[in-house]
């Protein structure tokens, strides 16, 4: 009986065919991370690339319809909201409720600021039927209006989009973006001079759509700046 037990022991040991079955249980659990993972990483990086067509979409529309002057003189009158649904549209088939649009038109007054002459920002429903008004992160100014400016109305912006014939100069050599007063015959006063930008930044709020993963909300934005081609 002995002998039996022993026999059969050693074969149970020498068998070896379910042990791909057991390994494979293993590795399940990891695979399945794995694809799951790289389908995240997928879907995020295709909703940010959406992010950034949508925002070069909007600025490219609204510099192509929209002329400066115009704005400048009855911002009120100003009105970007089928641009703003245009763009929001480029991000289908996400969800256009998580998505913000806003435009800006700036004026130059140094080599790394503009004033904040107008702008606008919305947000729509899932599927873009209704167009909800939001506040911008930028605060526009009231020139023309002949009054002080606030320095809110100054925003940073990236060096390389402004050249030399873009920055306005003071007669008495300051610097624009400092001159809130209304300007004098010895001053420029801020954003009455100066090379025009429009800005749009889309900001998107994206939720991953694998439940069963530890996977935080992320904020995707991209900001883009254009020369406008009316005057």
């Amino acid at each position: 009986m002995r002998r039996i037990a022993v026999f059969m022991l050693r074969r149970f040991r020498q068998n070896t065919r379910g042990a791909v079955i057991v390994e494979f249980a293993f590795c399940l659990p990891i695979l399945v991370l794995m694809y799951s993972g790289g389908v995240f990483l997928s879907d995020l990086v295709g909703c940010s690339r959406k992010v950034t067509v949508a925002t070069r979409s909007l600025v490219d529309l609204v510099s192509r319809t929209m002329s400066p002057t115009i704005i400048y003189n009855d911002p009120a009158s100003a009105d970007a909201t089928s641009h703003l649904s245009a763009s929001a549209v480029v991000l289908s088939p996400y969800k256009l409720d998580k998505a913000t649009e806003q435009i800006s038109l700036v004026r130059v007054c140094d080599a790394t600021r503009a004033y904040v002459v107008w702008t606008k920002a919305q947000t729509q429903n899932a599927n873009g039927s209704t167009v909800t008004v939001k506040t911008s992160t930028h605060t526009a100014g009231t020139l023309p209006a002949n009054v002080a400016q606030s320095v809110n109305n100054v925003v940073t912006i990236p060096s390389n989009m402004v050249t030399a014939e873009m920055i306005p100069v003071s007669p008495d050599g300051s610097n624009v973006c400092g001159n809130l007063a209304p300007g004098t015959s010895t001053k420029t006063q801020v954003g009455t001079a100066g090379g025009w930008l429009f800005m749009g930044t889309i900001t998107y709020k994206y939720s991953p759509f694998i439940s069963y993963l530890p996977l935080a909300d992320r904020t995707l934005s991209d900001t883009i700046y254009m020369v406008p081609r009316l005057y």
